[in-house]
This record gives C-alpha cells, structure tokens and sequence, in this order.
C-alpha cells in the first residue's frame, strides 16, 4: 500500500483537516508524511510537521506545480490536498489548486472534503465503481487494498445506462463513417471500442460486478455490490450521499474515454461534485 505520502497545507485551519486525513492514513499503513508548503520555510511549518512526526518541505512557486513537483521529486504515492483551503476561490465544491493537481498529478491522488469536512479522520465506509475496464478494475483492486489495510467497509457499484436502440444501430455501423458515428449521440461517441458493448443492461453489470467481488475476495474482503441503472457520475455521488459513506474511489480513467487533460469525465465530474472524500486512483 501506500508508503510515502505527501500533503499540501498553506497552514490555514481548513488545510489542517487535510493533513489529519493525511496523517491518519501514514499511521493505519505504517508511512512516511511529507508536508508540503508553497512558499518560504517557518517556524509554523515546522513545529506542524514535528507534531504529526512529518518532514517539512518548503518550496517557492504556484502550490499546485509545487504539489505535483514535490511528488515526483520525492517518489510519494499518494497526495493529499484539501477541497478547499489552499486557494479562496472555488470551482463548485473544489478549490483551484486540487483541481490543477487532479489533472496532472502523477499519482494517486485523496482530495478531502473540506467545506464542510467530515467528522474525524477515520475512513470507514468506501465506495469504488466500476464499468468492467482493466482500469476500472484496476480500481477495485487498489480500492480493495485499501479496505483491507484500514479495517473498512466496501462497496462496489457497477452503474450502466443502456444505449438506446438508435445508438445501438450506429455504433454497429463501420467505426471510421463519420456519418454513422455522428448520429450515436455524444454521450456515445468518447466511448472507447474495447468496451462499447460492456454494459448494455443489467444482467452485463450483474457479471461485472461478479469480477469485481471476485477480486475483493483475493484481498480477503467480502464486498457489498449493486448495479444502478443511470448517469455514472451522478448516480456515484447520489449512492455515496445516502448511504453516508467516508470516501469515494474512482479511477482516473476508465468509466469514460473522453479525458480532460489526463483526468476522465466521470472522476472529473465526482471530484467537483462528491459529498465526501474523493480518491482519483491513477489507472492511466
């Protein structure tokens, strides 16, 4: 699992429920915390880092460059950045700089739920989904481990919006007509071939989710499982809302094709959007 672990903080009250999560996780799986400030060293920094028994890195620059800089330099596999907190304005529910950090860093990356947070830095409930893709399930497998690791609870939804029989017709047609594929609808169209056919209904979400289970079972967890018809990202979000759960795990690519810079549609939207903690897995 993780062993070095990287979180950001501009030593504001909102940016030190981010380095709880952080710190957290760094004694549930026996890491290394590393707390990263975009700007001059200090006193404050460093007795912060000494009470979480942390390393201080203080580094000049925009403090989403410096994330993702500071990842790569010092081999972390996890950052850590807060909602909101190290950036007043906001986006929906995220703050720019986790937003420039969910599109280019180069790990997996836990943005918490800051505005307001969660109680306590404990992660008990987790949530992953998965439309059947190798990196969708490579999801599921880190997700799992993850589970494992922290004594918590997972769930695994499987969300499928059948095409409708028009669509159908086109995507049958010759791939490379322009016409053809013009008239599927562009919800459709990003679509990666590998896996248009993956779920078109229930009983394809039904088998998806029997890999699924299958893969928690290697990582000696007994998962819950459901498939629900609608809109992947929203249905996610609606899921992890009513059944009050700590965290969200979502690759970050792999239940879209279309990318934003180097982050799915579905995650995209997730993080922006999500009641809880979101953990953007890097799949790609």
């Amino acid at each position: 699992m993780y062993k070095r672990i990287l979180v950001g903080t501009d030593l504001s009250k909102t940016a030190k429920i981010a380095t709880d999560r952080a710190a957290y996780l760094t004694k549930m799986l026996n890491a290394e915390l590393l707390i990263v400030h975009a700007g001059a060293s200090s006193d404050g920094l460093e007795t912060l880092a000494q009470s979480y028994g942390g390393k201080a890195i203080a580094a000049s620059g925009p403090p989403a460059e410096v994330l993702v800089a500071q990842a790569e330099a010092n081999d972390a596999d996890l950052v850590v950045v807060g909602s909101v907190g190290m950036s007043g304005a906001k986006r929906f529910m995220l703050g720019s700089v986790p937003n420039k950090v969910s599109h280019h860093a180069p790990t997996d990356l836990l943005i918490v739920k800051t505005n307001p947070p969660r109680k306590g830095p404990d992660l008990r409930k987790i949530l992953v989904g998965t439309d059947g893709s190798a990196t969708a399930m490579r999801a599921v497998d880190m997700a799992a481990a993850l589970s494992k690791a922290l004594g918590a609870e997972l769930s695994i939804v499987c969300v499928y919006e059948p095409p409708s029989d028009h669509q159908l017709q086109q995507l049958r047609a010759d791939p490379g007509d322009p016409v053809a594929q013009w008239s599927v609808g562009k919800e459709m169209r990003g679509i990666p071939e590998e896996f248009k056919w993956q779920i078109p209904g229930a009983a394809q979400a039904e088998d998806v989710l029997d890999r699924a289970a299958e893969r928690a079972a290697r990582a000696g967890l007994q998962a819950e499982v459901e498939a629900i018809r609608g809109n992947p990202a929203e249905e996610l979000i609606r899921h992890a809302a009513s059944g009050d759960f700590d965290l969200i795990a979502v690759g970050s690519v792999g239940m879209s094709g279309a990318k934003r810079f180097m982050l799915g549609n579905v995650p995209h939207r997730i993080s922006h959007h999500a009641p809880t903690d979101v953990l953007i897995l890097h799949t790609s």
